[in-house]
């Protein structure tokens, strides 16, 4: 077919471009040292009883533990419901602080509105146990819609979630004078070991400000503070609010709050005051990654390209939670970044194994060559 001068026209279907020219926008980045939010972090690993799990270390934890009052202890497992992650769920409390985010704002903010702990609780089991579609429910309960609690109650009663169930009964008022007397009984134990935790944090949210102004993606620098949480292909965020943690290390705890993505990141090791001849924490975690022969499957297998979890589960033949917690470790260890979340997550290498391990072992082995 010609056109009138004489040239040809294309006979396929034509196609008129109608989206944006210039690139998504980066999503706001808020980082929070916040005194309010690692209290509860660390209310959380005292009453954890699964003490190796924290690069702290069991038996600094356990001399701590000993420390708390029984009772002070059984009003915090009435709280948590058995479940390790509640004290890290309520320190997204600390990102809607006045600065600067302390234990007194945080005290005030729970005596002008018992119920927020237990609808922060309600609504993270609602975004978890809902899928995507449904995220809007966990932000309804959170600003206490009648009809979302109503639509939670009724999946607990089909749920096989005991925890959803226990919390549902607790009376949110009741809660909320509960958490005031755990932080309150809690807070001169916490004010001795304050300046530890503070000063690493506060070392932290320096670094990343200054990778931020430096003209750093927003994206590269939650990649480099989480070890591999990677947010560049999630277009729906618009705000992530980052509050590093010190008595958390190595555990990358994720939350939706209200529109943001809440992020409990985890202290650099160079941030971190070490006596001057200790293996740093990095090279550690690194050998521990390598030294299991499923974690190098997964390894192996991802050479090849990103992987999901279900993937990786029949990678090793074992239980979801098992890969999953193969993935943590080598995600913890720097090799592995992980991008989207639940079922769509995808597991990718990030450094290459060889080279990081003899590069990190170098630097400590050989400091000053």
């Amino acid at each position: 077919m010609s056109d009138a001068d004489g040239g040809t026209r294309p006979t396929g279907p034509q196609v008129m471009d109608l989206r944006p020219a210039t690139a998504p926008t980066e999503p706001e980045l808020v980082l929070l040292s916040s005194p309010a939010a690692e209290l509860l972090r660390l209310l959380g690993v005292l009453t954890d009883d699964e003490r190796d799990n924290y690069d702290v270390g069991p038996d600094r934890l356990e001399r701590l533990r000993a420390r708390l009052p029984e009772p002070l202890i059984e009003r915090c497992r009435a709280l948590d419901n058995g479940s390790n992650t509640t004290f890290a769920i309520l320190s997204v409390i600390a990102a809607e602080l006045p600065e600067p985010a302390g234990v007194d704002e945080l005290l005030a903010a729970i005596e002008r509105d018992p119920g927020l702990g237990w609808r922060l609780l309600l609504a993270q089991l609602a975004s978890t146990d809902f899928d995507d579609a449904n995220r809007d429910l966990g932000d309804a309960v959170l600003t206490g819609d009648p009809r979302a609690i109503d639509e939670m109650r009724g999946w607990a009663q089909t749920s096989d979630r005991p925890e959803l169930a226990r919390l549902l009964a607790m009376d949110p008022a009741s809660f909320g004078t509960h958490l005031l007397e755990v932080v309150t009984t809690f807070r001169p134990i916490w004010e001795e070991l304050e300046r530890e935790a503070m000063g690493a944090i506060d070392r932290d949210v320096a670094h990343r400000r200054a990778q931020l102004a430096a003209g750093e993606p927003v994206a590269e620098v939650v990649v480099d503070a989480t070890n591999g949480y990677d947010i560049s292909g999630d277009r729906t965020l618009t705000r992530v609010v980052m509050m590093p943690s010190f008595w958390c290390r190595p555990w990358l705890v994720v939350a939706h709050h209200g529109g943001a993505e809440i992020i409990s990141s985890v202290v650099a090791d160079q941030f971190v005051q070490l006596p001057s001849e200790a293996p740093p924490p990095t090279l550690l975690k690194l050998f521990k990654a390598l030294a299991d022969e499923g974690r190098l499957k997964l390894v192996r297998r991802m050479s090849g390209g990103p992987i999901t979890l279900t993937e990786a589960t029949d990678e090793l033949a074992v239980a979801k939670a098992t890969a999953h917690h193969h993935l943590s470790i080598l995600r913890q260890a720097g090799l592995v970044s992980m991008r989207g979340e639940g079922r769509a997550a995808r597991y990718a290498l990030r450094e290459d194994p060889p080279e990081l391990a003899r590069e990190t072992l170098r630097a400590y082995v050989h400091p000053l060559r």
